[in-house]
């Protein structure tokens, strides 16, 4: 019954609190066939101590000082030897008792990842409801379709591509967007709730995700494509340019500051085309923006 070995990883840094639940969750598990590893990134707030109090029970644990969350998960990954890998970062907690033998019970035999449900912590939202199969790269390129703390990921996955460690906030969604739609791995659905999951996390900082979300498409997606969805979203006439950038995101930010700075530039545009005619193709820009 209990046929795959799972590695659970917990990156953790100066967060006692959250470890301390984070610890508890995994440990209680009724699963037999479970690796525990945890990440410290040289805490100094009592994690250590923690960490030591239980750690008859953690095959492997180190705390020194690390390059980032993703360089943390990285070192965890290489320590790993379970058939699959689960990523709890402190704070979060798996949903109970029985949830690795519920979720890992929903393995197929030629499963590359397994995707859950999670509970966002403290709404009580669930996460990841709306996710279906087949997912495609329009999925990917709206959002971050695959639930990461819920997710059980073939360990061999991680031999082709760690996480990018040059990121801070996406390295899972572009390892997901390699595997997934670029090279086809096979997965599947699940509706089991497998995570509580702390909202608020690093994560949240929608401007920097989506800064390096941008990068992320323009290294692995060629342009030609790239700019079809460009345009499905931010209308037809989008070109890849500094003003169509500029005024696409102050449409999507929709703010009062957004509508003054609009305003602003508006004025500024028509007065200067009618002062300098070489200026005048820039008002083409005022009739496609709506705030």
């Amino acid at each position: 019954m209990y046929s795959q070995k799972i590695s659970v990883i917990t990156i953790n840094y100066n967060n006692c609190k959250g470890l301390q639940r984070t610890l508890r969750s995994v440990l209680s598990q009724t699963y037999p066939m479970l690796e525990y590893i945890v990440i410290d990134g040289g805490s100094t707030d009592g994690s250590v101590e923690e960490i030591r109090k239980l750690e008859s029970n953690i095959d492997y644990w180190v705390s020194e000082s690390d390059k980032g969350i993703y360089h943390a998960m990285n070192k965890g990954i290489r320590k790993a030897t379970g058939d699959y890998c689960l990523f709890l970062n402190s704070g979060d907690s798996l949903h109970d008792v029985n949830t690795l033998s519920e979720f890992s019970a929903c393995l197929m035999p030629n499963d590359d990842l397994l995707m859950g449900r999670i509970v966002c912590i403290p709404s009580g939202h669930i996460g990841y409801s709306d996710i279906h199969y087949p997912l495609t790269f329009m999925d990917f390129y709206l959002n971050n379709p695959v639930p990461h703390p819920a997710c059980l990921i073939r360990r061999s996955l991680f031999e082709r591509h760690l996480y990018d460690e040059s990121l801070r906030i996406v390295a899972d969604w572009k390892f997901f967007l390699q595997v997934v739609i670029l090279e086809g791995c096979t997965y599947h659905i699940v509706n089991n709730i497998v995570t509580d999951f702390l909202e608020a996390g690093i994560s949240s900082n929608k401007l920097k995700c989506e800064e390096e979300r941008k990068c992320v498409l323009r290294q692995l997606i060629p342009e030609a494509i790239l700019i079809d969805y460009y345009r499905f979203e931010k209308g037809s006439n989008y070109i890849d340019c500094p003003y169509d950038n500029f005024f696409s995101d102050l449409r999507k930010y929709n703010s009062h500051m957004a509508r003054i700075i609009y305003s602003f530039m508006v004025a500024g545009i028509k007065l200067f085309s009618y002062i300098f005619p070489s200026l005048r193709f820039a008002r083409r820009y005022l009739g496609r923006i709506d705030l």
